[in-house]
């Protein structure tokens, strides 16, 4: 079983699972809520604290059907599910606070190295092998 789509919206999961039964393509859904859940709740796509793993998964049981169903999902114009894909974005965008950082410690590990070679070196000249 591969991961195909996941929202927080059951809407959009009926739809999902609706089109690819219409084609021939069997699904599973994981972390499904259908008892005391409001049919209306107010979702932020854009929150990124929020646990997506908790969110309904639509997964495609047979791995053959997997390129398929990624084509029907892009001829809606939903771009299917990308493991990590906030994580290599936020990569190879890295915000100033992020790249800083970066620097920092890779300069950090430079100058940890040059005390470390410099430690040796007198150590070496102590034992007169240099």
């Amino acid at each position: 079983m591969r991961q195909l789509y996941t929202s927080p919206r059951q809407e959009n999961i009926d739809r999902v699972i609706a089109l690819m039964a219409e084609h021939g393509i069997e699904t599973t859904v994981t972390n499904r809520s259908n008892w005391n859940r409001p049919s209306y709740q107010r979702f932020s796509y854009a929150r990124r604290n929020e646990n997506r793993e908790a969110w309904p998964q639509v997964w495609i049981n047979r791995a053959d059907d997997y390129t398929r169903a990624r084509e029907l999902l892009r001829g809606l114009g939903i771009e299917p599910v990308v493991r990590h894909g906030e994580e290599l974005a936020l990569a190879r965008n890295a915000p100033p606070e992020l790249r800083r950082q970066a620097v920092a410690t890779r300069v950090r590990r430079i100058v940890m190295l040059a005390v470390a070679a410099a430690f040796l070196l007198l150590m070496l000249r102590y034992m007169g092998v240099v």
